[in-house]
């Protein structure tokens, strides 16, 4: 694929959602579906804040965030990662991956699951009914992703199910989307940009048996993302990203990643709507303190990591905002 080729392919995947979903209207907050699929994060991702996605790492589950990321450890073929997490907004839930290559081109699969434990249920009028429900949501992806003369490119496929009670008439929601996403580095590696879209789907079945369904849509999101390396501390690598989903708040995420030794990375993220941090400079200027709110749950993580040749192990701890409670991510990474 030459260049021209390349840019025709980009401008197209950026016509089709924008088209077909009308996605730069205002005023759908609260319409997207299927909201999980972007809790999915790995130790390393949550840590910055999902601030990496313009950095090139050997963590397979950089796809998260671009599919176009990702690059081989060096000698290695295959690479077969697992992260786990629990806190006070899920009671189970992680993440399988296995990352290949043919040559330049990089393949990888995942599946993803998240358990909220036992909810008891409530009736229109907040009486408990004495039932007792257990929800749970999956997610499958395909990626594929390949180097061309001056980016890299990649494209995830997604899969999704949310069942959320069994009671006569509810039933398991399906759903697809697709991620893409382009990256570019510096030959210095000193610093990078990159652009991707997540979420561009939608349901296919809903999760009422009525005879009819409705496709909502996902969250579709645009993020443009960079980093650089300072010359005077070249172990430190600082990350800064901007979303734009079609049904939220745009959002501001910044990170940062230290290289302690050869083996050891400390690692820090914070997250916060561009809408939040407007409120916050005028808090400044302001001669009363506005309510504490915000409109992300994520706000402050940390984490730690260490990779070897064959293996690596991440963690992170991320505080949620508004007593949300926190939540814990723990990863391990084979690579052969």
């Amino acid at each position: 694929m030459n260049f021209k080729h390349f840019l025709t392919s980009a401008l197209v995947l950026l016509a089709i959602p924008a088209a077909s979903h009308a996605y730069f209207t205002q005023g759908d907050a609260g319409q997207e579906v299927f909201s999980f699929i972007n809790t999915f994060d790995s130790p390393r991702n949550a840590a910055l804040e999902k601030s990496a996605g313009a950095g090139l790492s050997n963590d397979p589950t950089i796809t998260q965030l671009n599919p176009a990321a990702f690059v081989m450890p060096e000698n290695k073929d295959h690479v077969a990662s697992a992260h786990w997490q629990t806190g006070d907004m899920a009671d189970n839930q992680g993440s399988l991956f296995y990352t290949g290559h043919s040559g330049k081109y990089i393949y990888q699969i995942s599946y993803n699951w998240l358990s909220y434990g036992t909810i008891d249920g409530y009736d229109e009028y907040g009486e408990a009914t004495g039932k007792d429900y257990e929800p749970f949501s999956q997610l499958a992806t395909a990626t594929f992703a390949f180097p061309l003369k001056h980016f890299r490119f990649g494209a995830t496929l997604k899969f999704a199910a949310d069942k959320l009670t069994d009671d006569s008439g509810d039933r398991t929601a399906l759903g697809a989307a697709f991620d893409w996403g382009i990256a570019w580095q510096a030959e210095s590696k000193l610093y990078g940009f990159a652009f991707m879209a997540r979420d561009f789907g939608c349901l296919l079945r809903d999760y009422v048996d009525d005879g009819e369904d409705k496709y909502y849509p996902m969250s579709q999101t645009f993020a443009i993302s960079s980093y650089f390396r300072p010359k005077l501390l070249p172990r430190l690598t600082v990350f800064v990203d901007s979303d734009f989903p079609r049904y939220q708040e745009a959002f501001l995420s910044l990170g940062g990643e230290y290289a302690i030794g050869q083996h050891f990375f400390a690692r820090v993220g914070f997250q916060r709507t561009w809408l939040d941090l407007t409120r916050d400079f005028k808090e400044l200027f302001a001669s009363e303190d506005r309510p504490d709110e915000t409109n992300n749950a994520h706000m402050l993580s940390a984490g730690l990591g260490y990779a070897m040749n064959l293996f690596a192990l991440d963690y992170s701890f991320s505080y949620l905002a508004e007593g949300m409670g926190h939540e814990h991510r723990l990863g391990l990474r084979l690579n052969f």
